[in-house]
């Protein structure tokens, strides 16, 4: 477990590391987005590619934890509460959507947009907390 920072020195730490994440993320996508052409480009140029544009989203899930290890343990709970939740409702619609491919009621389904929904649900569930949490 991360030494517990104060959450002025936790915040500060991890948006040092989150916004590099997130322009390494954006010039990933519009590079590839020039250089890689489905078509043509060679596979280990497009497998480049997908490693490269997941790696700032793995990295910033990972942080995402980091924070709330360094942080108080009010807000510790908060945020792992809400990650909970998320983590809950988004393996839920997986596998609603899952059991819908495997009976061909809905066609596939790009994988790739359960992680915006995470980081959504996440969000929405942090604010809910918020709104109508209890609080100490």
């Amino acid at each position: 477990m991360a030494q517990q920072l104060g959450f002025n020195t936790a915040k500060k730490r991890y948006q040092r590391l989150y916004w590099p994440a997130v322009a390494a993320y954006v010039a990933v996508c519009l590079g590839g987005a020039v250089i890689v052409d489905k078509d043509t480009s060679p596979i280990w140029l497009t497998g480049t590619f997908s490693v490269l544009t997941a790696a700032p989203l793995v990295f910033m899930m990972w942080l995402m934890l980091r924070h709330s290890e360094e942080t108080d343990e009010y807000t510790r709970l908060r945020q792992l509460k809400a990650f909970a939740r998320s983590a809950c409702i988004t393996l839920s619609a997986i596998w609603i959507v899952g059991s819908f491919q495997l009976w061909d009621v809905v066609p596939g389904v790009n994988v790739f947009w359960f992680g915006p929904f995470f980081l959504l649900v996440y969000g929405l569930n942090y604010c809910a907390d918020n709104l109508f949490g209890k609080t100490v």
